[in-house]
């Protein structure tokens, strides 16, 4: 049994358990109360289908860039386990740049999603997706759930990189491994 790898598997689960549930959350509170001119809550309690697959697909959009942050934060985490002469101090450090990394990733999946919703919705000025989503426009929401996922996917890539500038994981050699 490789000891390493469970460890890492177990941390995964825990960070996406607990990070996902905290994002997911925050993600629909956030989104709802910047964009949504309208009581969310009132309108999923009337079957309002629009608003539902909206707030879904920013939920999904969210989640999708933040995954692309658990994956390095748990290699980082199993290359610090691997390392015979970590300290404590070490495993903290560890612990303080992975939950940067991801906090950071979904402040700015949260404004990059955010702002290309606002400049969809401001091209499309003869359209209010607002009014008519909360009117249970399901067209009008699929369209802009559309946009919402397709901005996250063409996002991605991006922040990825820019969270690698401002949050650098440490050099790791093969030899730092083991290898």
């Amino acid at each position: 049994m490789d000891t390493f790898l469970l460890l890492s598997g177990a941390l995964q689960i825990i960070l996406s358990l607990f990070i996902g549930i905290i994002f997911i959350f925050l993600a629909f509170k956030i989104f709802v109360r910047l964009a949504f001119k309208f009581d969310e809550s009132d309108e999923l309690k009337k079957n309002n289908v629009a608003v539902a697959i909206l707030t879904g697909s920013i939920i999904f959009s969210v989640v999708l860039i933040m995954k692309s942050s658990l994956e390095p934060a748990v290699q980082v985490f199993a290359i610090t386990l691997r390392n015979p002469d970590a300290s404590f101090v070490t495993y903290l450090e560890t612990v303080g740049i992975i939950l940067g990394h991801i906090v950071l990733s979904a402040v700015i999946a949260f404004i990059g999603i955010y702002v290309s919703m606002l400049i969809f919705m401001w091209l499309t000025r003869k359209i209010n997706e607002m009014t008519e989503i909360k009117s249970n426009n399901i067209a009008v929401s699929i369209l802009l759930s559309f946009v919402i996922i397709s901005m996250a996917l063409l996002l991605n890539a991006g922040i990825i990189t820019l969270l690698d500038a401002l949050v650098p994981f440490p050099q790791i050699s093969l030899g730092d491994i083991g290898v």
